[in-house]
């Protein structure tokens, strides 16, 4: 299963390009990448590659961490891993941490899973 990171920054990839009413074709080609993967990427299907990643914000004129969920929202999966059953490696605790932590009525009702972006400087 790919770490749920993935579909946080293609899901503010898809959005930011909507914004910017850019088809998937354009942005693949600014990015010389082929459009099913930017489909890929943007339902977080694929991962991408640090350099991938600020090009990517650069053609959509955002700062890199833009693309990133808040720290606070990883830093909080600690209380989720203590609740896990065992028998899980640490890679998958974290994975079914996040998932717990993006469906956290709290964490939503807070706005948490709400991912601000700005623009870039």
């Amino acid at each position: 299963m790919r770490d749920p990171v993935y579909k946080v920054i293609g899901s503010v990839i898809s959005r930011r390009r909507k914004q910017l009413k850019m088809k998937q074709e354009t942005l693949a080609k600014q990015l010389a990448i082929s459009r099913g993967s930017l489909a890929n990427i943007e339902t977080g299907r694929q991962g991408i590659l640090v350099h991938q990643l600020y090009r990517i914000a650069d053609a959509l004129e955002l700062a890199p961490t833009d693309l990133l969920p808040p720290a606070e929202n990883l830093s909080s999966l600690d209380e989720w891993t203590e609740k896990l059953p065992s028998g899980l490696n640490p890679v998958q605790q974290v994975q079914v941490a996040r998932l717990f932590e993006d469906t956290n009525p709290a964490s939503i009702s807070q706005g948490k899973t709400q991912y601000a972006r700005t623009p870039k400087r």
